[in-house]
């Protein structure tokens, strides 16, 4: 376990004239990130909720100092991707009433009557989600023609969700080892996260009124079933997390994550983060 997460800030500028159809041919993409994001400030805080609620019960020093850079970093995200809702806003979506419905239907609702070793295999699953989708994007280059501002957020926060998804699986496995305890939080998550993340992508679409544009359907065919096979990889990466010797060290991706991390850095558009007071993301 590596105790050392370094919070960063995404300081790169977010300009008014940031494109809708910021990955040019990829509708279907965007609007799917357009969700992500959208949802980034209600999931990291649920996911520091519940990490922050089971560090009384960590023992080992070096997984709780994991666990506090794995706050910070994801903190951080949440404060990146609202700055984002601005240009979304300028540029006429309308979103914020579906973020909240689904934070107050998923997440406050989990919180009243799921227990906590529930809430927090839920977080392992949806990191380990959130950690193969950064490693596809990262090594098929998913983003290389897409806008330089957009690509930077989304490669940033990939980059960080590969450096930090040992922690919350960790964390299970010393408050709630149970594999059956995987399985129903993996259960519970997965067809909740493709759920929230097509009816976001749908009204996206219906608002850029792409969605009933074949050049739509053709991108999104070709990113799940053809160059990048999408559907196939991520029915695998599932399954390797139902595996019962499932760890999160068996893809070893740091070496994408690190070269992300240097070029915008090199870019001054990462820059430290204080280590005190976790970020809270700021009113849009």
């Amino acid at each position: 376990m590596n105790a050392e997460l370094a919070a960063r800030r995404f300081s790169a500028p977010l300009p008014d004239d940031i494109p809708r159809i910021w990955l040019p041919g990829m509708a279907a993409v965007v609007a799917y990130l357009n969700t992500y994001t959208v949802l980034v400030p209600a999931n990291e805080a649920f996911y520091i909720r519940t990490i922050n609620a089971c560090l009384p019960r960590v023992a080992d020093p070096a997984l709780r100092a994991a666990a506090q850079g794995f706050i910070h970093q994801e903190a951080e995200h949440g404060v990146a991707h609202k700055r984002y809702w601005r240009n979304l806003e300028a540029q006429g979506y309308r979103f914020r009433g579906f973020e909240r419905a689904v934070d107050k239907l998923t997440f406050r609702v989990m919180e009243k009557i799921a227990p906590l070793s529930l809430r927090l295999s839920m977080v392992a699953c949806v990191e380990h989600i959130n950690a193969f989708l950064a490693h596809e994007f990262l090594s098929q280059r998913v983003l290389a023609d897409a806008d330089p501002q957009m690509r930077a957020l989304m490669e940033w926060h990939f980059a960080e969700e590969i450096e930090h998804k040992q922690v919350s699986f960790d964390v299970l496995r010393a408050v709630a080892p149970s594999y059956a305890m995987r399985l129903l939080g993996l259960a519970a998550t997965a067809p909740l996260f493709y759920l929230v993340l097509g009816v976001g992508t749908l009204r996206f679409l219906a608002q850029d009124g792409q969605l009933l544009r074949g050049a739509t359907w053709r991108g999104l065919w070709r990113h799940l079933f053809g160059g990048h096979r999408m559907a196939a990889r991520t029915l695998k990466h599932l399954w390797d997390y139902a595996r019962p010797g499932f760890d999160p060290a068996n893809l070893d991706d740091a070496a994408l994550a690190r070269e992300v991390i240097e070029r915008y850095a090199g870019r001054d558009w990462l820059a430290p983060a204080g280590r005190g007071v976790p970020a809270r993301p700021r009113p849009a």
